[in-house]
């Protein structure tokens, strides 16, 4: 959330983060993450985020501690964000904010909604950095094309680097746990705390390595 933020903030908008981010209609009363102020969008003055990291294991099994070795892609990322979608975009609507969600999973994967709004905000400040140096008639050029595709990398890079903390800090925190995870039925999702929980867990039952496994072939 922390880095979505500074993004913003390098590209020009002015930025509010946690309590500070406005509201919907005191009937709901929900509150985003990150609210960009006059983002620019037609009939809307402001855009509010709500960040989520997700899992992208899921299920059950018997064997393998808990872990079917299921791997979700885009589904379960849209799912996240048909949830965060449903739950906020029509009451920030009403009161005159667009909504979107910034999925991302605890493997490194982005939304595409979230890679779109990157790009806009990489877009944004690729066109400031050339006004800034006196460049302007060089935007839409080959040189600024590959100018806004190289801070879009570093834009996209910085996002990774802050899901890698942000999972390293969760499975920090859940090392001292030494309850086996909870199983979950079929096809269910489980969250991101209890993803990490399960490779905790698997960790700790894990056989130690022998030398016939370190041999090389």
């Amino acid at each position: 959330m922390d880095v979505l933020a500074q993004l913003a903030s390098n590209t020009g908008y002015s930025v509010r983060v946690n309590h500070k981010v406005s509201t919907t209609a005191a009937a709901s009363n929900k509150q985003g993450d990150v609210e960009l102020v006059n983002f620019g969008l037609a009939g809307s003055n402001n855009l509010v985020i709500d960040v989520s990291i997700c899992c992208d294991h899921v299920g059950n099994s018997t064997g393998n501690n808990g872990l079917n070795g299921k791997i979700h892609t885009s589904d379960y990322l849209q799912d996240r964000a048909g949830v965060k979608n449903r739950r906020y975009k029509d009451d920030y609507a009403a009161v005159g904010m667009v909504f979107a969600p910034a999925i991302v999973s605890v493997a490194g994967q982005i939304h595409p909604e979230f890679l779109r709004l990157l790009w806009v905000l990489t877009d944004k400040q690729t066109r400031n950095y050339y006004a800034l140096i006196g460049a302007e008639e060089e935007i839409g050029s080959e040189a600024f094309t590959w100018s806004r595709a190289h801070t879009f990398s570093l834009n996209k890079n910085s996002i990774g680097k802050a899901i890698a903390y942000a999972t390293a800090t969760r499975l920090h925190l859940s090392v001292h746990s030494t309850a086996p995870p909870l199983r979950h039925q079929p096809g269910q999702p489980i969250s991101s705390a209890e993803c990490l929980m399960h490779g905790v867990h698997m960790l700790r039952t894990a056989p130690p390595l022998t030398l016939h496994l370190l041999a090389p072939l």
